[in-house]
This record gives structure tokens, C-alpha cells and sequence, in this order.
């Protein structure tokens, strides 16, 4: 994990959560316990339903668990905090600001020094590859360069912690590809911490450290696969996407990791 030794950044024990629904409470989250190294990308796949995104809200303080704990850092997590970036699937652009506008506005929230700020949009435009689009606004841009974007906005506050919820989900299988290339080669060279949503094993599989499975709710942690050099492809980063799933390393974990899933799916008919 990029050298670093291993150190506890996000440590969830025992997290249940509960959501009310037409005056009866029905569990999302059941038990959950789980811990993420500093510097860890850690991708958490499951069922349609089976509260992967409720679960990563509670990393992101936007949900309070009925039962258990999260933690950051040893520290309680009990509300947002701008150590902890979200992206979403959704673009959550300000259509009304530019691309430079939109990166820079957490920076002036924070009252960063307008030539800090400068300096910091600079570098994250020219790494999420939208150098000459500074002064267009969200409607001039596709679907892939509003990722772009929103994933540069969250970097540029230097958080702790990314936590992205199916950010490519929305786009076509080409602009996917080039995205989850480009997303990591800025984990290798931004090394935070990432919590990954998705609903595609292969980008799971390319993109994590480790892929957590979880049931069909309520959402448990069915297994956790490491994704390493010995089990996988040596340098995979430096790798394309395209060569990666090609290898029989890569097959046999997808068809190991779709597996499991498909269990959860045909055992409580989510189809």
C-alpha cells in the first residue's frame, strides 16, 4: 500500500443502521465491522439494495448508526467534516460556476490566499486533464469531463479520506475505462485513502487493494479479497485497464468475486 507502514485510518465496529419506512423500521446495515489502512483503496461491492452507499454515509458522518461505531483516526465520527471528500454519481456541479470556479470554491470557503488557490486549481486541472477548459461552465462538458471535475474539486481540499459512490456509474463504457486509468494513477500519485462504490466487479477488481462483498440486505460483509501482486498482475497500475482484465489472474478473481454475489442475488431474488 504505496510503502507506507500500516496504520488505522477508518475502523467501523459493529455498525447497524436502520431507516424508517411507512412507520416501520427496516435494518440497511447489519454488524458491520471492518478497518482501512492509511493509503488504502478499498472497494466494496454487493447487490442492488444491500446498503453499500448507506454504509459509506456513515464513514462520511452523513448517517448515524443505530448500533456500533465508526471511527477516523481513533476519534468518533458524528457529522461531515472536510477531512472526509464525497463523490458522488451525480456530477453535483454549481451549473451557474466554471470548471475553475467549481474546483477553487472549497479552497475560498476556506479562505486559502487567492494565489494558493490558483496554484492548487492549476495542479488538479492539469492532473484530471482539463487543461483549456478553466473557463467552461458544467453544460459545455460531457459527462466524463463533469467527473473530472467533481473528483479534481474534492482533491484540491486535500482530504484525508475519498469516499466515491459509483463516480463512473453514469458513463459510457469508454469514458469508464479512461477514468478508472486516470483515477489510479492519481492514487499512486496523490496516496489517500479511498473508499469505492461499485456495482462493476472488474472495476472493483482493478481499482482495490482490497474488495469487501457485501449480502443483500441487510448488508453484512460476506468476504473480504485481497487484490495483490502475488494474486494479480505485478505493476497492475502502471498497467491499462484493457491488459489487466485480459490476464487469467484477473478472470479467475472476478469469476470468484461474481460468485458471491450472484449467490446474494439469486438467494433473496434481486432480479
Amino acid at each position: 500500500m504505496n510503502g507506507k507502514p500500516a496504520k488505522e485510518k477508518i475502523v467501523a465496529e459493529h455498525v447497524s443502521v436502520e431507516f424508517e419506512k411507512d412507520t416501520k423500521s427496516f435494518l440497511a446495515v447489519d454488524d458491520v465491522s471492518l478497518t482501512i489502512q492509511e493509503g488504502e483503496f478499498v472497494v466494496i461491492v454487493g447487490p442492488s439494495g444491500c446498503g453499500k452507499t448507506t454504509f459509506m454515509n456513515t464513514i462520511a458522518g452523513l448517517v448515524r448508526p443505530v448500533k456500533g461505531t465508526v471511527s477516523m483516526d481513533g476519534e468518533e465520527i458524528t457529522g461531515p467534516s472536510a477531512e472526509r471528500g464525497v463523490v458522488f454519481q451525480q456530477f453535483a456541479l454549481f451549473p451557474w460556476k466554471t470548471v475553475y470556479e467549481n474546483i477553487e470554491f472549497g479552497l475560498k470557503y476556506r479562505g486559502i490566499a487567492r494565489e494558493q488557490r490558483q496554484e492548487i486549481v492549476r495542479k488538479y486541472v492539469q492532473m484530471v486533464k482539463l487543461d483549456g477548459f478553466e473557463n467552461s461552465y458544467p453544460h459545455e462538458l460531457s459527462g466524463g469531463m463533469k467527473q473530472r471535475v467533481a473528483i479534481a474539486r474534492v482533491y484540491a481540499n486535500r482530504p484525508q479520506v475519498l469516499l466515491m459512490d459509483e463516480p463512473f456509474g453514469a458513463l459510457d463504457a469508454q469514458t469508464r475505462t479512461i477514468m478508472q486509468e486516470d483515477l489510479s494513477e492519481m492514487f499512486v500519485s496523490e496516496k489517500r485513502t479511498v473508499v469505492f462504490i461499485t456495482h462493476s466487479v472488474e472495476e472493483a477488481i482493478y481499482l482495490g487493494d482490497r474488495v469487501m462483498i457485501m449480502t443483500a440486505r441487510p448488508g453484512k460483509i460476506k468476504k473480504t479479497i485481497s487484490i495483490s501482486e502475488e494474486n494479480l498482475v505485478p505493476n497492475r497500475r502502471q498497467m491499462g485497464f484493457d491488459d489487466v482484465i485480459a490476464t487469467k489472474e484477473f478472470l479467475s478473481l472476478k469469476a470468484e468475486i461474481w460468485s458471491l454475489i450472484k449467490a446474494e442475488i439469486l438467494a433473496k431474488h434481486i432480479y
